[in-house]
């Protein structure tokens, strides 16, 4: 396992989206590992280490202390100063096919054609009040 860390350390995770990887920012809560040593040394070591693990989503590398956290969820950054995070290459590549491809006839219906309507009566909202918060009758 040790040698296998080293090796992904080594390597830079090939073809990450722009997108991916985020300076000055990190990601918390759901931790897979945490690695000292090698995958520590920069953030592409980080991501690397985080390409050969399965379970890993997201990875986020501090520069002090040196220090890479592997993450099982990709939740959502937030800014630290010296810090870099990114997703895991399987995930970003997923979300990179996904943006891609066209959307579904449900997925269409959901962002638009749906007429929005006022629950406790069913009337039909006009259409320049669909697209407000609290629309006015």
């Amino acid at each position: 396992m040790i040698t296998a860390l080293l090796i992904a350390s080594l390597a830079i995770p090939p073809g990450l989206p722009s997108g991916a990887v985020l300076q000055g920012e990190e990601r918390r809560g759901a931790v897979l590992v945490r690695l000292d040593g090698a995958p520590a040394l920069s953030w592409q070591a980080c991501a690397a280490a985080c390409s050969y693990q399965q379970a890993c989503q997201a990875w986020t590398h501090y520069a002090y202390p040196a220090r890479c956290t592997l993450h099982n969820a990709p939740l959502n950054p937030r800014p630290y100063p010296g810090a870099v995070t990114g997703l895991s290459p399987s995930l970003a590549e997923r979300i990179e096919r996904a943006s891609e491809r066209a959307p579904s006839d449900r997925e269409r219906q959901a962002l638009g054609g749906v007429e929005r309507t006022h629950a406790h009566d069913g009337q039909t909202l006009p259409p320049e009040a669909q697209n407000q918060l609290f629309p006015e009758r």
